[in-house]
This record gives structure tokens, C-alpha cells and sequence, in this order.
């Protein structure tokens, strides 16, 4: 599954605004010899089809992308991670790149998915259910018009016992099914396996034209731990029952001009109130693990997609998921 070794953070993390245009340009030359890198490996020697030529290179350049990509997180100091960091402007650094080649080149993004709730932390390390973590589910249901009666499936899913709450489903649910499969008992590995348990259809996944889905909102690769400078509004009003759209639009706003260095910064924020600000404070970072990376090479007709989800430390970035397709 990792097809690169993980890629290593210098040391030293302290400037930031200062170096950014440096960084930018740093960041495309980079992209630039790694695309350049990846198509020089390519065998031109054999004679193969047009069209399999083709779609080779527009993988060549989607991996290039997504090399590019894990190198710019690499580079990234881990003080705080914003929207106004060099890994969320991304999709600018893969048009400059892609602007080398005539006949093909490669788009994509960087999100952050610390900014999400993570589903798989609903259940402790002790099997036992985290209250907190759970009425933020609840309200993220409510706040989406999802029916909140699905979510102990959702507990069912996750813990390690056959014992189905009230409501919640265990095997011997899924097994009676037309087609049958098992319950996990365990933690969803992606997360488009939310479609398996028992209430949660493509509308619930998926989202309708009115409103987002879980797949816009929920993760299941994360610390636990919701960055205040990437959350979306209706991530931030799960937060707390309290916590109202003005709050969350003050928090934007905020973070737009200036990121949130601290957890103590959110004292900036007039708007919220002191109960509230306790109340939170203890489920939130300013710092994130885990990212997903989208990136689409394209080589003449050819078009070629890339699902990767990396997760970054002191040490490094690794990349924990890869799907091309």
C-alpha cells in the first residue's frame, strides 16, 4: 500500500510568513523535477497501444501530484496548520506545475481531516463509549436532519461485543440480510464503509442538494481531536449545544486573517462565551495528523484519479491509504 518511503520533516519549524514566497516557489520546482522524474522512468522502448500509453502517463503525472503533494506537507512546520498554510493552496502549486506540459498535467487538493469528526473515536481505547464524542454525533445528526435513533448502529459497528443496544444492530442483523456480511465489531478501516451499517443509506453518506453528507463532515482517520482552524460551521456548532452560527462565523472570520497559534487564542473570539470556550476547549487542536489528498493526471484523453490519505508526524509523512480510480 505505501509505495513511497515516508517523507522526512526538516528539523527546524520556526519561520513562517517570512519564507512564504520562497516556500511556493521551493514547493513548484519541486513538482516539477518530480513529474519530470517520473516520466524519464518511463519505458518508451516497447511498443504498446496508444491508448495504454496514454493512460500510463496520466498515472506518471497523477503520482508526480501526489508526490508533490506529500512533499509539501513534509515541508510544513507543525507549530499550527491553517487554510492559509502552503499544503491548502495546493491546487495553485499543481496548475503552476502543470503549466510545463502541453499535453498533460495534473490538478488536486489538500484537506485537512482534523477538521472533521472522527467516527472511530465515538469508542475508547477501553471499548467503552466517550460521552463527549457522542453528543457531538448527536447534535452533527440533528444539525444535518439525519434521524440521531441511527447511531447506536453506528456504537454496535464499533465496539467488540455481539450485544446490540436498543435500536443498534449486531451480526445477527446484517447476517439475516439478502445479501449478508458480518458487523465489524471494530473500527470502520474506510470510510465509505458507513454505508454497511444498518440506517445509513447514500442519503445519509452522500448528501443531497440541500444539505452535506457524512462523507463531507465525518473521518476515520484522526487523532480525535478537531482543528479550530480547519472545521467547517456545522463541525464548530457540534461542538457544544451553545455554540451558535454566529460563534462559528466569528471563528472563521477570525481564522481567516489570523490563525488560531494557541487554543487560548479562542479568547479573541467575543462572541464566546466563557462556559463555552471550557467546555470545548478540551476536544480541540490547533495542530493536525492526518490529510487526504485528491489528485487527478490527466495525459491527452486520459484521466486518471488518485485517493490517498497520509498521516503526518515529527518524523515524517507517511501514506496509511492509496486508491487510483
Amino acid at each position: 500500500m505505501n509505495a513511497w518511503p515516508a517523507l522526512r520533516r526538516p528539523a527546524s519549524r520556526n519561520a513562517r510568513p517570512g519564507v512564504a514566497l520562497l516556500l511556493t516557489l521551493l514547493v513548484v520546482g519541486l513538482l516539477s523535477v518530480s513529474v519530470l522524474s517520473f516520466i524519464r522512468l518511463t519505458s518508451l522502448e516497447t511498443k504498446v497501444a496508444d491508448n495504454a500509453y496514454t493512460f500510463t502517463q496520466a498515472e506518471i503525472l497523477a503520482r508526480s501530484g501526489l508526490k508533490g503533494a506529500m512533499t509539501i506537507l513534509a515541508m510544513d512546520d507543525n507549530d499550527f496548520d491553517a487554510l492559509t498554510d502552503p499544503w491548502a493552496n495546493f491546487s495553485r502549486y499543481a496548475a503552476l506545475a502543470s503549466g510545463l506540459f502541453e499535453e498533460g498535467g495534473f490538478t488536486g487538493n489538500i484537506e485537512d481531516l482534523s477538521g472533521r469528526l472522527n467516527i472511530n473515536s465515538l469508542i475508547d481505547r477501553n471499548g467503552l463509549v466517550d460521552a463527549n464524542r457522542l453528543a457531538r454525533f448527536e447534535r452533527l445528526f440533528n444539525l444535518l436532519e439525519f434521524d440521531p435513533e441511527t447511531i447506536p448502529a453506528i456504537l454496535d459497528w464499533l465496539d467488540a461485543d455481539d450485544n446490540p443496544r436498543l435500536g443498534g444492530a449486531e451480526n445477527q442483523y446484517y447476517l439475516a440480510l439478502a445479501k449478508p456480511y458480518p458487523c465489524a465489531n471494530g473500527d470502520l478501516n474506510t470510510l465509505g464503509r458507513i454505508l454497511l451499517i444498518k440506517g445509513l443509506g447514500p442519503a445519509a453518506f452522500y448528501g443531497t442538494k440541500d444539505r452535506p453528507g457524512l462523507a463531507n463532515v465525518v473521518t476515520v482517520h484522526s487523532d480525535g481531536a478537531v482543528n479550530i482552524n480547519t472545521a467547517g460551521e456545522t463541525v464548530l456548532m457540534s461542538l457544544d449545544d451553545d455554540l451558535t452560527p454566529g460563534m462559528a462565523r466569528e471563528i472563521i472570520s477570525h481564522r481567516a486573517l489570523k490563525p488560531f497559534e494557541r487554543l487560548e487564542d479562542l479568547k479573541l473570539i467575543s462572541s464566546l462565551t466563557p462556559e463555552v470556550l471550557a467546555r470545548i476547549v478540551g476536544g480541540l487542536a490547533v495542530v493536525s495528523s492526518h490529510f487526504c489528498i485528491r489528485v487527478e493526471g490527466r495525459f491527452r484523453q486520459a484521466k486518471v484519479p488518485l485517493t490517498a490519505i497520509v498521516e503526518r508526524s515529527r518524523s515524517g509523512v507517511k501514506l496509511i491509504y492509496y486508491r487510483a480510480g
